[in-house]
């Protein structure tokens, strides 16, 4: 199984290793042999033309807005790769007269080891959460799941559920915000509409209509945008996008 993993993760290393282009982003070298996978989830209220630099080299090409994901959200193009090791990341507006707070955090990143970058928080106070993620390929038909909440609120607001309809029960429970569940194996090939609730009710805050998961296949579920918020670009909503 580890031999089967290997070889997927290097096929994805081939497809998203990042060249020097006209777009300026970073120069990676091919291949995955003692890299880091990193991506990239702006989550902040309102995001707009987002890049994300590693020590000073932009690494998308595309700006992304609120609930995008770079490199993307399949398993082929689920991570980036970077050299291992202290790395300082910075995420910003690039307007000419920026309407977000550029933010920077430095880490230590581990060769072999997958990294999501997410951005939470108000416009002019963004923030940024790095978690690594840890994971293993399903042996079974099932699909590993890990619910992540990075809503905002100024005021107090409960925990809350990941809800499943096709399940009829929930795929994580009583997520703090900032907080996270562990990988949590899942039914598969079915469509299923996804729901989060205030922990303890059943009312949608949120939904996501026919997503189907798929068998062996690891998946992140992020919970964003501003709690109170229903509409417009600060609205809450989900991310689904795969792992591996």
């Amino acid at each position: 199984m580890k031999m089967k993993l290997f070889s997927i993760i290097a096929v994805i290393g081939l497809f998203t290793a990042c060249k020097k282009d006209f777009d300026g982003r970073a120069t990676e070298s091919a291949g995955t042999e003692n890299k880091a996978f990193i991506r990239f989830v702006p989550g902040s209220l309102a995001a707009a033309r987002n890049f994300i630099s590693v020590d000073g080299e932009r690494l998308n090409g595309t700006a992304l807005g609120m609930g995008g994901v770079f490199p993307g959200a399949s398993t082929i193009t689920a991570f980036a790769t970077i050299l291992p090791g202290a790395r300082t990341i910075r995420v910003y507006d690039s307007a000419a007269v920026p309407l977000q707070t550029p933010v920077s955090v430095s880490a230590t990143f581990d060769a072999g080891k997958f990294y999501t970058v997410y951005t939470y928080d108000t416009s002019n106070a963004v923030k940024a959460l790095i978690q690594n993620d840890v994971f293993t390929v399903p042996s079974d038909t099932t699909a590993n799941v890990k619910f992540v909440n990075i809503i905002y609120s100024s005021s107090t607001i409960p925990n809350v559920d990941l809800y499943s309809r096709r399940k009829r029960a929930n795929i994580a429970t009583n997520i703090a915000p900032l907080g996270n569940s562990n990988y949590i194996k899942h039914i598969t090939g079915l469509s299923d509409t996804l729901e989060v609730r205030a922990t303890g009710t059943t009312t949608a805050l949120t939904i996501f209509n026919g997503f189907t998961f798929n068998a062996k296949r690891t998946y992140n579920v992020v919970f964003r945008g501003r709690y109170q918020s229903t509409s417009g670009t600060m609205s809450r909503g989900l991310t689904v996008m795969a792992t591996y």
